[in-house]
């Protein structure tokens, strides 16, 4: 005769990043009155989430983005988690939510997106439990904004011999704009990002293609039809090309 395990399952394991520590104290307090949460940690750095992130292994990363400037941290942290591979589900709380920002949250792949001005405790908890369990966590209108960006004309991927894309959409993302020209600070400031997880990306982007230079990166990308032409405009990249001692440049109709 054998006996049937009948443990209760084991608590969702929350990791708060907070810059202000505010929000962190307040959601702690809270999750430690719910037995089906456990918080491991909150931290208030990116630097310090990631060591956290790798050592304990969570469920969920709950990213608050309520301070000035938390929209970019909030994407520089779902950025940074990407490139380390964590599988957390990171769900965003943020202040003054646009449409934009919205786009941006889910596009660097946040799992859920919740108003902090309108949302509960108890909605937190559902979205947390929601997103534990696979599912996406959007309202109605996150949705439309969602929809109509998906709507716009796109590019072409990259695609390996499977078919299957090779670059992530956020290194798309930086593929398109260094073909525009734009610097790593351009790139940077338009994807609200630090320009050292630019030079990250960029380093995993020419590794994935086999080239090792901008200018190979933004050929290939012509090549393969992964920028998108748009009528009217010429976009003009240069580079020093150390081969052959002298400047080269590309200009491309769009």
């Amino acid at each position: 005769m054998t006996l049937t395990d009948c443990s209760a399952p084991l608590p969702i394991s929350i990791v708060i990043f907070d810059a202000t520590g505010i929000t962190s104290d307040l959601l702690k307090r809270a999750f430690s009155k719910q037995p089906e949460y456990n918080v491991v940690g909150c931290p208030k750095s990116i630097e310090e989430t990631l060591r956290i992130v790798i050592a304990k292994e969570p469920d969920t990363v709950i990213i608050s983005a309520f301070e000035h400037s938390g929209s970019v941290a909030a994407i520089e942290l779902l950025d940074q988690l990407s490139l380390i591979g964590s599988a957390a589900h990171a769900v965003i709380l943020s202040a003054n939510l646009t449409n934009e920002k919205t786009v941006a949250y889910f596009r660097a792949q946040a799992r859920g997106v919740l108003s902090g001005s309108s949302a509960d405790f108890a909605v937190l908890c559902k979205c947390v439990s929601c997103v534990h369990s696979g599912q996406i966590w959007a309202n109605s209108e996150q949705l439309v904004c969602l929809i109509e960006s998906l709507s716009q004309p796109k590019a072409l991927r990259i695609v390996n011999a499977n078919g299957k894309p090779i670059l992530t959409a956020r290194e798309e993302d930086i593929l398109h704009l260094l073909a525009e020209g734009l610097s790593n600070r351009d790139i940077a400031t338009t994807l609200k990002l630090s320009e050292h997880t630019i030079k990250n990306h960029l380093i995993h982007i020419f590794d994935k293609l086999g080239v090792s230079s901008r200018m190979e990166a933004v050929v290939y990308s012509f090549n393969h039809g992964a920028v998108p032409m748009r009528p009217g405009k010429r976009v003009y990249f240069a580079e020093k090309m150390s081969s052959r001692g002298a400047n080269g440049a590309i200009a491309v109709n769009q």
